[in-house]
């Protein structure tokens, strides 16, 4: 794996926006199968110590800079100075120096030590700090009168009382059994001292100009100080701090420097550093590609390769969405980080080049990603409905997706914003799609089935993971596989309502090209078979998208696995061999349909639609449809369809209405029947209160309740059927479920056919 993106890699700068390039092939290792092959160890934003570390070319600059170091002319003190911004690789370029320092360091020619102001804070504590830092460097090669001169320089430039005592015993001569006294000594010669600063500094000059060692000492991220702070270090260094010898290598940000010296002395600024800093540096600005070639490094470890056929795309999005926000060595650093916690979460169900570019947005434009994530119906799908001003919906886009940014960053994330949501293209370009079967197939964040799972880093249970989906897939050969699953969907509720069984159709719908031809009849014998099973009220959706019931997800799945794939000759032979194993109301529905098709071929209501199977096959299937229903009749199983009303017409389509009333007159003699029938003719609608002359509509619809007895009148004697409910109802033993139905058959209104209500 790693070899194969390391190939990849080299091709960054070639491969751009180039929609020419091809993918170099599949990776020649699988991509890690689960979490637990992934190594998270996540970076802590540790600077590089050795040159051979370095990726982003930092080191030639570390070496010129080591080598000025040592052989400039330090008789009066130098200060150099790092300029970079924050995650710029300061630090990195700080120890790299070192390590170029460090055969001068055995030789003893230069004595180096680092120090972190950033410890402390206020002015005492700093200046105290300091002083240590330089006894700790440079008061060991001293004589006690330059020790003692720089005790007095210390106590000062500072008013710390207590803290001297801790100054003095540091500087005082750590000779055994003699420690607290000479320290003692020491505090009460400071404290009575006639000498001036300027003396005192000359007198520590004096002994360090005799040195044969230069003293380097490093002062890192001073731009992390508070202003006051910041300015008491820069003050000590140019005071004070500036000694023969003694060299200062300063890592801070330029820019936030300047901006603490105006805020101080609004006359200075840059001249004020000027007059502290000899020598001023500008890290390298890191090659953009070095950058990338890092992250992907990442990328290639934890998230494993694309496949071939998905590696344009990826180089689409990584160049367009991802590449514009990597800047700093930090920046990699910080999202790489992201990817190895996040990615184990989701690696399965979610695709890597879409999540990585959601994971950049989320880490470096927080504000965005917060709009996208709270705004999904206006990104995912295909096209913004058909009736739309244009013009309008652009500027209601551009303020809410680009508002607040600059005009060039704008243009950079209407291109982002596009590869992630082609449904915008029809809105900033002039693109419109036909299909996103696709972008579900792909599990894409453009897709409304998958794009909460880039959000919640976790599959609802609104949606079927990939797991489950390639389970389906791998099983739908195997004789009652399919069968078992759905079933167990069926069991599992989803959090708005309804069952995980519609999930799965809708997944299967989607995954329907990759099923092996050769599994596809036992697939479908399974799906036949269990399909009156699916027929649950609660799946049933109304509205535009996923609507319809089980049944209606189920033609949507013929559709996209017979009609889009096979000839009719090939779909003729496949539904010959699965038809039979139908249970009774999917074989009703499926044969209406296909007659449905043959009948309207070549007249004024034909559609062009494609048929499943042949003429002969249509008429064979319409009286299978017709012997089963009678055999129904027989055993009382047509009493279980899950429409009965639907069941009778459709016998009489097949047969004649005389055999369909003569079964219901024999019928109403049995309670079952009538309990089953008045529970079929129940009817459910919703209406809304419009509102008008100042009142308010409704928001939500309200549910009535209504029986349709007029639909019955070529089935059944009616009113022998309403004696029979009454006659049931007035006996004490009744079933308590058979009486709950009967008496809300009682209840509930009656509609005509002309749709007028009256009382039943």
């Amino acid at each position: 794996m790693r070899q194969w993106f390391n190939r990849i890699r080299k091709a960054i700068g070639a491969a751009s926006n180039d929609a020419e390039v091809k993918p170099e092939g599949r990776a020649e290792t699988a991509a890690p199968e689960s979490s637990s092959d992934i190594d998270i160890s996540l970076s802590g934003d540790s600077p590089i110590r050795l040159p051979e570390h370095d990726l982003l070319g930092i080191d030639p600059f570390a070496k010129a800079i080591a080598r000025s170091i040592a052989a400039a002319d330090a008789s009066d003190g130098l200060v150099y100075a790092i300029n970079g911004a924050w995650g710029a690789g300061k630090s990195s370029a700080v120890n790299l120096i070192l390590h170029h320092l460090s055969e001068s360091a055995a030789d003893g020619k230069i004595v180096t030590t680092v120090f972190n102001p950033w410890w402390f804070s206020g002015a005492e504590a700093l200046t105290i700090s300091f002083f240590q830092e330089l006894r700790a460097t440079v008061g060991k090669s001293l004589d006690e009168k330059a020790r003692e001169a720089m005790a007095s320089l210390g106590s000062r430039l500072s008013s710390a009382g207590p803290l001297l005592g801790g100054l003095a015993s540091l500087i005082a001569t750590p000779a055994a059994g003699a420690a607290v006294t000479g320290g003692a000594a020491l505090i009460e010669k400071l404290t009575r001292m006639d000498s001036t600063v300027e003396k005192e500094h000359r007198k520590l000059s004096a002994a360090l100009a005799a040195q044969n060692t230069r003293f380097l000492i490093i002062l890192d991220d001073i731009d992390r100080l508070g202003t006051d702070d910041a300015l008491q270090v820069f003050k000590l260094i140019k005071s004070v701090g500036r000694l023969p010898n003694v060299i200062y290598l300063l890592a801070f940000d330029r820019h936030l420097a300047e901006k603490m010296v105006a805020e101080r002395f609004p006359a200075e600024g840059a001249s004020y550093l000027e007059k502290v800093i000899q020598g001023a540096f500008d890290l390298p600005t890191p090659d953009p590609d070095d950058l990338r070639q890092q992250l992907l490094s990442t990328v290639g470890d934890v998230m494993g390769a694309p496949p071939a056929e998905k590696m344009q795309r990826f180089w689409n999005m990584f160049h367009d969405v991802v590449a514009p926000l990597i800047k700093t060595p930090r920046d990699t650093v910080r999202l790489s980080n992201v990817i190895k916690v996040s990615w184990p979460a989701v690696s399965e169900n979610v695709d890597r080049a879409d999540f990585l570019a959601i994971e950049a947005l989320r880490i470096f434009l927080p504000d965005i990603h917060q709009t996208i994530r709270t705004h999904g119906h206006l990104l995912t799908g295909r096209r913004p409905d058909a009736n739309y001003d244009q013009q309008q919906l652009k500027a209601e886009y551009d303020v809410l997706f680009l508002d607040g940014l600059p005009a060039r960053q704008r243009e950079v994330m209407k291109i982002a914003l596009r590869r992630l949501f082609p449904r915008l293209d029809s809105i900033w370009g002039n693109m419109w799609y036909s299909d996103d079967a696709q972008w579900t197939r792909d599990r894409l964040v453009c897709s409304s089935r998958h794009f909460t799972t880039y959000f919640a880093f976790a599959v609802t249970k609104d949606g079927i993971t990939a797991s489950e989906s390639d389970t389906l897939i791998a099983r739908a050969g195997e004789p009652g596989a399919t069968a078992a699953a759905l079933r167990q969907f069926l069991r599992l509720p989803q959090r708005k309502g309804g069952t995980r069984a519609a999930l799965a159709l809708q997944e299967l719908r989607v995954r329907a090209p990759d099923i092996p031809e050769a599994h596809i009849r036992p697939f479908l014998i399974d799906i036949f078979s269990i399909a009156d099973e699916l027929e649950v009220k609660a799946d049933n959706r109304r509205g535009v998208g996923d609507y319809g019931s089980n049944d209606t997800r189920i033609h949507w799945l013929l559709n996209s696995l017979l009609l889009d794939r096979f000839d009719l000759e090939t779909r003729t032979s496949i539904i010959r061999d699965v038809a039979p194993s139908a249970s009774l109301g999917w074989l009703i529905s499926f044969s209406g349909r296909c007659m449905s098709v043959k009948i309207k071929r070549g007249t004024e209501k034909d559609r062009g639609y494609e048929n499943f199977a042949d003429d002969e096959t249509v008429d064979w299937l319409f009286e299978l449809s017709r012997d089963r229903i009678r055999i129904a009749a027989e055993d009382g199983s047509l009493l279980k369809a899950p429409d009965l009303e639907s069941a009778l017409y459709r016998w009489r389509d097949r047969a004649t209405p005389e055999e369909v009333r003569a079964w219901t007159d024999r019928q109403l003699e049995k309670d079952a029947f009538v309990a089953a029938m008045a529970k079929d003719v129940l009817r459910e609608s919703w209406s809304y209160g419009m509102g008008g002359f100042g009142s308010l509509g409704d928001r939500v619809s309200k549910k009535h309740e209504y029986v349709d007895l007029s639909s019955l009148l070529p089935l059944l004697d009616v009113e022998a059927f309403k004696a029979r409910v009454s006659a049931i109802l007035a006996r004490p033993d009744l079933d308590p479920t058979d009486r709950e139905t009967l008496e809300k058959f009682n209840r509930a209104p009656e509609e005509n056919r002309e749709g007028r209500f009256s009382t039943s």
